[in-house]
């Protein structure tokens, strides 16, 4: 159970050749939390627009 202000993530990635990559969970600081996934996020719409040949965000 996290600390009160934290949450428990569970992180899992998948490559560009398909190989997933797990991490162990990470205790982090909620805002900290919403700050990296939002980053995630913009750069992943920045990553589909580039690919489309559209401007980024």
């Amino acid at each position: 159970m996290a600390r009160p202000g934290y949450a428990l993530v569970s992180v899992s990635a998948r490559d560009a050749n398909g190989f997933v990559h797990h991490y162990d969970d990470i205790e982090a600081p909620l805002g900290s939390l919403r700050e990296a996934i939002a980053i995630l996020q913009l750069n992943s719409a920045a990553t589909d627009a580039a690919h489309r040949g559209g401007a980024s965000a």
